[in-house]
């Protein structure tokens, strides 16, 4: 007896558990006050754009939400300390949060240390983990740390996911805003319009990382950093899960991204090198509570492309493009010598499409190679064979020789591939052609003498095959 009433009351137990609602989610934004805010964006004003975006993401929140509103700049000139809590983290209030939005006037400096320092604060009393969400148009014009200020409240337990949103920022180094994101476990958008700020806020309010695991990519040349963009794409999808950017400095390079677990294909973009070469990792297994090291060095590597025809070495023009472009990177010749083929191009790492086009063939055949990846110090070895044969077209009347033009046309396209004349000259008549195997028609028109008229010869060219026909008049 004592027992069955042992499992019903643990199976009441679980039933009551398993009906407990789910804890409402928490957003803290802290809103850049500074003054300028009252800088355009397009044909509006930042924070114009600003409120307008936030009132509407504010609609767009759960009705069980808990949110709270920190301005920062908003009421005093040169004041690093004017930094105030408009709304207080509470159930949300949506006209009581738009109304706060509407009264606010920049004017002032850029704390956003101590604006964080001062949503820590608030959080202390704070049950279950909050996203907090920055939005800043600069960088710090105050004293403080803001990133070692998050680094430290994630040692100390504090549940926080904090994203930062860089509206319409000038500066070239925002890696003191990137550190601030990565330490918080949450993301750096950038964003230069009503549009992208929406969009970047909307990704900011979505159900965070809780189980995920950590990617740390360090970008080099030749040991030295390197910036670059490193973007995550869960394995088969379009749309990254998370980008990154690691700038040269040692609290975002290497950079570190907290993704969901999974399989990941990793694009890393120098993008402060010439060309902005492209690097990729392919198939990732991130793993809950891991993290995995990776180290890409944009060292120089090398491309070596042997071109041959009829597997002897050919001359060809060889081009090196940006894949999935038209923009050549370098290009040369093969020739038909030892110490220039095959083709040697010591080139940043990246993907490449190489282009082989023969010289030493009619209508100059091409072959593409596309999406060649190149590794940073590695090698890429590529070869392509040429087939061809060779055809001499020769025009007389009886002993005597015949001038004639001479046109070559693919059977199969009726395209012209090849023209030329015979000439009166054993040096030239017959005209020699050398042509990918297929079969042709030769078209002769008598010059001189004058009057002979045109003739029409069929031809099949074969690989390695030398072929002769004349037209007779």
């Amino acid at each position: 007896m004592k027992k069955i009433l042992h499992t019903l009351f643990l199976s009441a137990l679980s039933l009551c558990l398993s009906a407990q609602p789910a804890a409402p989610a928490q957003y803290l934004f802290i809103l850049d006050g500074s003054g300028s805010m009252w800088q355009k964006i397009g044909d509006e004003y930042k924070i114009s754009v600003a409120k307008s975006v936030m009132k509407d993401l504010v609609t767009k929140l759960p009705d069980q939400a808990r949110a709270g509103l920190i301005a920062y700049g908003h009421s005093r000139k040169d004041d690093c300390n004017d930094i105030e809590t408009l709304t207080p983290l509470a159930p949300l209030d949506r006209a009581a949060f738009s109304a706060k939005l509407d009264a606010i006037n920049p004017q002032g400096k850029t704390p956003i240390a101590k604006s964080i320092a001062h949503a820590l604060d608030l959080l202390k009393t704070a049950s279950g983990p909050v996203t907090v969400i920055l939005v800043s148009d600069g960088l710090e014009t105050c004293e403080g740390n803001a990133c070692d200020l998050v680094k430290n409240a994630k040692k100390q337990g504090i549940e926080i996911t904090l994203h930062v949103v860089g509206f319409g920022i000038q500066e070239l180094d925002l890696s003191a805003l990137e550190c601030i994101a990565q330490a918080g476990g949450g993301r750096y958008f950038p964003a230069d319009n009503a549009e992208e700020l929406s969009d970047a806020l909307e990704q900011t309010v979505e159900k965070p990382i809780l189980n995920g695991g950590y990617l740390s990519v360090k970008v080099t040349l030749e040991g030295k950093p390197v910036d670059a963009t490193v973007k995550a794409y869960k394995k088969g999808e379009t749309r990254e899960t998370a980008l990154g950017r690691t700038y040269t400095h040692a609290e975002t390079n290497p950079r570190v991204l907290l993704l969901p677990e999974g399989a990941y294909d990793v694009e890393i973009a120098a993008i402060t090198l010439e060309g902005k070469p492209v690097q990729r990792l392919s198939d990732l297994l991130i793993v809950e509570n891991e993290i995995l090291h990776r180290e890409v060095d944009f060292e120089k590597g090398v491309f070596q492309i042997h071109v041959t025809r009829n597997n002897e070495l050919s001359d060809a023009v060889v081009r090196l493009y940006k894949s999935g472009t038209r923009e050549v990177v370098t290009q040369t010749r093969s020739y038909n010598k030892a110490t220039q083929n095959p083709v040697k191009f010591e080139v940043l790492p990246g993907l490449y499409d190489v282009e082989i086009s023969s010289v030493e063939i009619e209508s100059g055949p091409t072959v593409r190679m596309e999406k060649q990846l190149l590794a940073g110090g590695g090698k890429v070895e590529l070869a392509h064979n040429f087939k061809s044969g060779e055809l001499k077209v020769g025009a007389r009347q009886g002993a005597a020789l015949v001038d004639a033009t001479v046109g070559v046309y693919s059977k199969a396209s009726g395209l012209s591939v090849a023209s030329g004349r015979t000439y009166q000259a054993d040096t030239s008549n017959p005209k020699t052609f050398i042509l990918e195997p297929g079969e042709y028609e030769v078209r002769l028109n008598a010059v001189k003498p004058a009057g002979l008229g045109k003739k029409t010869l069929p031809v099949t060219v074969t690989e390695k095959g030398s072929i002769s026909v004349e037209g007779v008049w």
